[in-house]
Order: structure tokens, then sequence, then C-alpha cells
């Protein structure tokens, strides 16, 4: 296998010393079990068994189309946007209003969504003309990935035993040299705290990301760029993410139980909870959004099916959705609290040994 165990040192505080592996926190886990009590810190109160499961075996909560929220009226039609969408740019402000309510998919900022427990995130990332700057990307430009990648990362300084996915999962207008300039800014935003990559993800767990190396970043590159001489950058066969790409429920869910069924326990899985709206469904509800029709309509449906799954090797690991505050972030809390099944357990069934251990 590969050993990229290094970086031991950790990362320092601004004083130069070592963050403290066992922060005092006082919202820690309720006595009721409760492992969603503190969204915020959901993964620093964790019981120390659930840090010992691989973290492809734990239930862990992200977003659809992550940093959309910043999209507004102003925002200019990006590289992402279908041929069709282009040609109508003509009509101007009216155009930019229906693809303002069926583009923006999320309505917490980066930050708030960090403070509600999400821990993966979907990036889309294009270039820009007259510009050098990368963005985020759904239709319309949103945010400069450099703006949300220092919200994260101030975030995980702050929040020391917590960990974040980065899915960099599709890239529009981009060139060769775009990739190298998209990467050095991750390694120079996160430094040591990007997990290097290893053909044994079904050993990395909690305990062994953040209390012995202090890794905080999981970053996932959905391109051949990234597959020499880029270590720190995982690929597409680590975290498979099909897309049901189907407006219907009853397909929804049937894609999603046999995608659960079929994968593969020495990886991630990423389930893709969502309602994608065909032109002609939003056509027929062109006055609506996205919003109401395929995500508020649809979740009580999300809610019931997540309630259902579990979590480990052959259940849950990842799930996305779109508005992810939706009932008071109910499909935050639900999908946390399926880790509590985890600890039915025997002991034998859910720790593994360290990579390092493994390489010996």
């Amino acid at each position: 296998m590969q050993n990229h165990c290094r970086h031991q040192t950790g990362n320092k505080s601004s004083s130069g010393c070592l963050p403290d592996p066992y922060p005092e926190n006082p919202d820690a886990m309720a006595d009721d079990g409760d492992l969603a009590m503190n969204l915020e810190f959901w993964m620093t109160n964790l019981p120390q068994k659930l840090k010992s499961v691989p973290v492809i075996h734990l239930a862990i909560p992200g977003s659809h189309d992550s940093f959309t929220s910043s999209i507004t009226m102003k925002s200019r039609i990006a590289p992402d946007a279908d041929n069709i969408i282009k040609k109508m740019s003509w009509l101007g402000p009216l155009l930019k209003y229906f693809m303002v309510n069926w583009s923006r998919t999320q309505s917490l900022s980066a930050m708030e969504q960090l403070e509600k427990g999400i821990r993966y995130f979907d990036l889309r990332i294009a270039t820009k003309r007259n510009t050098n700057d990368l963005y985020i990307v759904h239709g319309l430009y949103a945010d400069k990935v450099q703006n949300v990648l220092d919200t994260i990362v101030s975030f995980l300084e702050s929040h020391p035993q917590e960990i974040v996915i980065l899915d960099c999962q599709h890239f529009y207008a981009f060139e060769h040299s775009d990739h190298e300039r998209l990467m050095q800014m991750f390694n120079k935003t996160f430094g040591t705290k990007l997990l290097p990559y290893s053909d044994h993800i079904e050993y990395v767990t909690l305990e062994y990301m953040i209390l012995q190396y202090r890794y905080q970043v999981i970053a996932v590159y959905r391109s051949d760029a990234a597959r020499f001489g880029q270590p720190m950058f995982w690929p597409s066969c680590s975290f498979p993410n099909p897309w049901p790409n189907t407006v219907s429920t009853t397909k929804l869910f049937a894609v999603l139980d046999y995608g659960l069924k079929n994968r593969k326990p020495n990886n991630s899985y990423i389930s893709q909870c969502i309602l994608t709206p065909s032109y002609g469904f939003i056509i027929t509800h062109l006055f609506s959004t996205l919003k109401q029709k395929c995500a508020t309509d649809f979740e009580k449906q999300k809610l019931d099916w997540i309630d259902h799954q579990k979590p480990g090797e052959t259940g849950m690991n990842v799930v996305i959705t779109d508005f992810v505050e939706l009932s008071d972030c109910k499909y935050v809390k639900d999908v946390i609290n399926l880790n509590e099944l985890l600890l039915n357990m025997k002991s034998s069934d859910t720790v593994v040994t360290t990579l390092d251990e493994y390489a010996k």
C-alpha cells in the first residue's frame, strides 16, 4: 500500500503549541445519547467507540451543490449552463429570475452549514473571463472558491476535532494550468490538515485523523489532473457518487437502495438524496422554485427514507441533499443519530487497526 502517514507534528496554533486534542466543551453529548445535540461539535462529542469506526462506515450529512446560497439576480451565467440557456441570455433579468429560483440549492452559507453539522461539501468549479479567480457555479456564478476555503479553514482552526470532506466534482472551462492553480490553492489553504491519499481508506478513523495526526480535510478531486504527483487528493474510485438523475421519488429511492445494497465495503459511498428536475418539470412549475418543488415537498419522504437506514460496512455513509436547513435541520440530526446504531455492535465489529499498524 502507499503509506503517506507523515506530518506527525500536526497543526500548530498561533502560539506555536499543538492544539489540545481534547478541548473542553460544555455542550457534550446529552445523557439520553443524542449524538446531534450540538451540531457544531457533533464529531468532537462522539463516544470514543465511534471515533474508532472507519470514516467510510459512519453516517455523515452533506450538502448538494453546497455553496450556491450566494447566487443572486446579479450573478452571471456560468460555463456549466446548458447551451439552450446561454442562447436565451437575451431575455436578461427575466431569464435570471427563473434561473435563480431553479439554480440555488442551498440557503445557508459555508459557515452556517458547518455550524449546522454538515461535513461533506460538493464543489462545482469554473474559471471566469478577465479574472484569475476560480468560482463556485451551478448555472450561475456563486462565490469565489478561495472565500469558501478560507471560511472552512477558519472553522477547522477553532474546531480541531471536526473533519470535512471536500469533493471537487466538476470543472468547467478548465485547462491544466487551472487544475494546477486549484490544487495549489487547496495545499496552501489547508497545508498539513489534508489527509494524504492511501490505498486503504477503510483504516482511516476519526481517532487516526484527529488525535494521531491532526488531519481534518479529505479532498476528493475528480479529474485525472490530480493522478500524478498530487498525494493529497483522493480519486473518484475511493468516493463513488452515483447521480440518480430523476424527479421521481420512486425511482430515486430504488436507485439509492440499490446503490447501498451493492456498495463496496472498502470504499466510501455517497447517496445523493436529491430530486433533479427536467426542463419539462421546470416549465410545468415555472413560477415555483427548486426549494418548494424538490425540497420542501420532498422533505417528509426523504426523512422517512433516512429513518430506515443504518450506517456501517454495508449501510449509509455520506448522504447529501438540498436545503439542509429545512425542518430545523432535522435531516442533519437524523443522519448523525443513525450512528447510535453502531454503538450496539461488538467492539470487534467497529474498531480497526490503524494505517500505521497495517503498514508494518
